[in-house]
């Protein structure tokens, strides 16, 4: 199993690992193809919206607007009026002028305005003129579109004025170096900073070398991409119309060392692009995108644009972080920490661009994170199904191997319910009422339907539908008419139909779920095997002997009730997940033995041992530990077994007890008889013979006294039936009086007794208890002194009969009390005269007790005498003993 299980786990780990690196590769061709360009620039745009900032100062916008318009007359203006406003400009001083206006071709109207335009071109030095492309048709060449020769050679420097309009048709970015044959045109915002006295720190902050040394002379270059970073919506630059200047509406030193920008604004007229920033404004005029980028360039502000190697690879690492974190969450959060992740990576990228200008395109990225969640969901579900169809099948297995229900014999369960409910016949029968199998007297169905669960009454037989052979059948049994079903013979017949009579085949459907119907299969699986655990557990339960089921580490996994009981006596004692050695530190092991040594037996060697054993509380046990393998020769752990053995001990001592005794006791007396007539055959006279034969009497009297005690105690200890009777506890007595009179006499000890009730009846046999009152009695004038009395007293103490002999003897010392009631106990009396017995009488005495649910108590001092109570239940309380019994 575990390797089946590495297997699976290494199997598991290589799918995952591909389909990651499948997403991975899927995001790198939409990121090289850019198919989610224009979900990028939404992206793109939306969060430049959010980036708004102050401008310089520095640029201002000289506007060819509506209001011009109408004070200088329609457009196009005569070039004069340009060279006029530059005229004006160059009293301002400013650093540069930027005049947004294309003229490739003269002035038709006035002939000398484009001279008058490049004389006040040449005077000025600071202002760049606009180059672009045009096309005569789409298939034509493109044609670089110049000012005039002698316009171009007055200006400070020319720049192109082209912007790079998205498929989406917004303006986003621009190309710094374009060109034809070669990107030679700088762009016109950097054609207007070079003019600057900042130039040589403009070259720190923008290098624009020509990349390429070859290039053809029939294409237009574009180098130098450049994501212009808006600094707000249209307007959002300082401005001034180009009538109010002409005028002379403005303060003194205005335009003193500023980049001034003079471009159309009016509607209708200006080259306005939509822009990221141009909101509800549509467009945003060409002269103010310039102003953005020059904006930008002078604070440094350039939106990093990653290579595409470098945006797969970001890409990549973005789509595979969620796939590698699924495997550590729970179902219940992963959709949250997708979630999570979105919006972390949503974040993430809207921070690079306002604190680092990285721009990333995020909506791959986005895509493949949302759609790892239904994929890792795909991809669980086909694992899960996969293990559960090997572990349904692996568990079929091993439930076939484990249940009890496998392969029914219904004529041999029949006969076995037999033994319990008399059955006339049975009968196993189709729906066609064909006999299938029918033994002794079949019934007949006379019913039109059965209930679809249980049994159906019909007079005296009883029917209940069951599938057999894969087919519906029903079953029949003949019970007498004369028999009464009771509850429990009524559970014992619904257990036959109620366990499955074989393995039903699968139903395949194809409205219900696969998953559904998996979960059933494994439910029911998982039926059988609890049923199958608790069948376990009451197995356990209900062993004589203690179990413990431990690891190769020492720690109990499975224990039974018992095994509480002989550890901590305490049936309910949870001894599963403690360490063996605190389970066992109450047990002293014998014979030398020691846990390290047995248990090294059984983990090392794999041996099965035995041991004896004491615990504290005086049980004998008997210890078992046998290696636990769970496949094969692998050692997983080791079984412990505890069986008490106390009472074999116990038998086993009183046994060689016996023999002591009768290889003493009674060898004693029978040896001085050998001896006496020894003695007897070389004696002759009268006399001799006599005192022979008379101590020949007493020991052999002695003898059969000593058998015939041993006899009754083993008579009252044995577990055979005794018969008791309803008898006069106080007739017992008196009966053990007459008995002991002579005795008594003998010893010159009176016998005094007192009876407070005249009658007190009990449940007994009445031999072992006049017997066990004739012992006390015996006892007691055995250890008096002459001319002393023994009473004898009956009482009622808390429905008991209390019967105490008391004697006027020498007492016991208390260090015997305890041992008194013990077999074989030879126990002395205390003074002058010690006189010996054997121990049997007074535990004759206890063991009557005991089987009369009774018990013997003692008091005694020394000097004083001593006092022996046999209590027994009175007969009411006998009679409720065993009605509870």
């Amino acid at each position: 199993m575990n390797l089946l299980k590495t297997s699976g786990e290494h199997s598991g780990v290589l799918e995952h690992f591909a389909l990651v690196a499948l997403l991975a590769f899927v995001s790198g061709l939409f990121i090289h193809n850019s198919l989610l360009w224009r979900w990028d620039n939404l992206l793109y745009d939306a969060q430049l919206s959010v980036w708004t900032r102050s401008v310089s100062d520095e640029i201002i916008i000289i506007a060819i607007d509506d209001e011009s318009l109408r004070e200088l007359g329609r457009w196009p203006w005569s070039r004069s009026i340009h060279a006029n406003l530059i005229e004006k400009l160059e009293l301002e001083s400013p650093r540069a002028i930027g005049l947004d206006i294309i003229f490739s071709e003269p002035d038709a109207d006035n002939p000398g305005a484009d001279a008058l335009l490049a004389r006040a071109l040449r005077t000025s030095g600071k202002v760049v003129l606009p180059v672009f492309m045009s096309r005569k048709s789409n298939n034509s060449f493109p044609i670089e579109a110049l000012p005039l020769p002698e316009l171009a050679g007055s200006a400070a420097a020319l720049g192109h004025v082209h912007l790079d309009i998205s498929a989406d048709g917004i303006a986003r970015r621009v190309y710094l170096r374009e060109g034809i044959g070669e990107p030679y045109w700088k762009h016109f915002s950097l054609a207007l900073l070079s003019i600057t006295d900042d130039a040589a720190e403009l070259e720190l902050k923008v290098n624009i070398a020509m990349q390429q040394e070859r290039y053809s002379s029939m294409q237009w270059y574009r180098e130098y991409p450049f994501l212009i970073p808006f600094a707000g919506p249209p307007g959002h630059f300082r401005q001034i119309g180009f009538a109010q200047v002409m005028s002379g509406q403005y303060a003194p030193g205005l335009f003193n060392d500023k980049i001034v920008l003079i471009g159309t604004t009016a509607k209708g007229l200006s080259d306005a692009l939509p822009t990221p920033l141009s909101g509800d404004s549509g467009r945003m005029p060409g002269v103010e995108i310039i102003a953005n980028i020059i904006d930008s360039i002078l604070n440094n502000l350039r939106i990093i644009e990653l290579e595409t190697p470098w945006l797969i690879l970001i890409t990549a690492i973005f789509v595979a972080l969620p796939m590698l974190i699924y495997p550590y969450l729970n179902p219940a959060s992963t959709l949250l920490v997708l979630f999570s992740i979105v919006v972390g990576t949503l974040a993430l990228v809207a921070l690079l661009l306002w604190l680092f200008k990285i721009w990333i395109p995020v909506s791959t990225i986005l895509l493949f994170q949302i759609l790892s969640y239904p994929l890792w969901s795909w991809r669980r579900l086909v694992l899960a199904m996969r293990h559960i169809n090997i572990e349904l099948n692996r568990l079929s297995v091993t439930q076939k191997a484990l249940s009890m229900r496998g392969d029914r014999n219904i004529s041999d369960e029949i006969r076995f319910i037999n033994l319990f409910i008399p059955l006339e016949g049975w009968v196993l029968q189709h729906e066609n009422d064909s006999n299938l199998i029918a033994e002794g007297l079949p019934p007949r169905c006379n019913l039109s339907h059965l209930t679809p669960e249980g049994w159906t009454l019909d007079g005296s037989n009883y029917w209940a539908p069951v599938r057999y052979d894969n087919k519906p059948c029903k079953l029949g049994l003949n019970i007498g008419s004369d028999v009464l079903i009771t509850k429990d013979e009524m559970r014992l017949l619904d257990s036959l139909i109620s366990a499955p009579w074989e393995a039903e085949a699968p139903q395949s459907s194809y409205v219900e779920d696969v998953l559904q119907s998996k979960i059933k299969q494994v439910q029911a699986l998982g039926g059988e095997y609890e049923e199958l655990r608790r069948i376990i557990d009451d197995s356990l339960s209900g062993m004589a002997d203690g179990l413990l089921i431990c690891s190769s580490r020492g720690q109990v996994m499975l224990s039974n009730h018992r095994a509480g009981w002989y550890l901590y006596d305490d049936d309910n004692a949870n001894i599963n997940g403690e360490s063996l050695i605190h389970a066992v530190e109450h047990i002293r092991l014998k014979q030398g033995a020691s846990w390290t040594s047995l248990l090294q037996q059984v983990m090392f060697r794999h041996e099965r041992v035995l041991a004896h054993a004491r615990h504290e509380s005086g049980r004998e046990l008997m210890i078992e530990i046998s290696p636990l393998k769970i496949i094969g020769d692998v050692f997983d752990g080791f079984v412990v077994n505890f069986s008490d053995i106390s009472l074999l001990k116990a038998s086993e001592e009183k046994r060689n007890e016996a023999l002591n005794f009768l290889s003493h006791d009674l060898r004693s007396p029978l040896s001085s008889m050998i001896a006496l007539i020894e003695l007897a055959k070389n004696k002759s006279s009268v006399d001799e013979m006599h005192s022979m034969l008379e101590s020949m009497d007493t020991t052999t009297h002695k003898t059969l006294h000593l058998a015939e005690q041993f006899l009754q105690l083993s008579r009252a200890n044995t577990s055979e039936h005794i018969n008791f009777y309803d008898i006069d506890f106080n007739s017992v007595v008196l009966n053990a009086i007459d008995q002991i009179w002579a005795l008594s006499n003998k010893a010159r000890i009176t016998i005094v007794h007192e009876f407070d009730h005249d009658e007190l009846w009990t449940h007994a046999e009445p031999d072992l208890l006049e017997r066990a009152v004739l012992n006390l009695l015996s006892n007691a004038i055995k250890h008096s002194t002459a001319d002393s009395s023994v009473r004898v007293t009956v009482k009622l103490k808390e429905n008991r009969i209390c019967c105490c002999v008391i004697d006027q003897g020498s007492g016991i010392p208390s260090e015997e009390l305890p041992h008194l009631f013990e077999m074989f106990r030879r126990t002395r009396g205390s003074g002058v005269e010690r006189k010996y017995g054997i121990g049997l009488g007074l535990a004759f005495v206890d063991a009557v007790a005991r089987r009369h649910s009774g018990c013997v108590d003692v008091e005694s001092e020394l000097g004083q005498g001593s006092s022996f109570c046999l209590k027994i239940p009175i007969l009411d309380l006998v009679e409720d003993l065993d009605e509870e019994e």
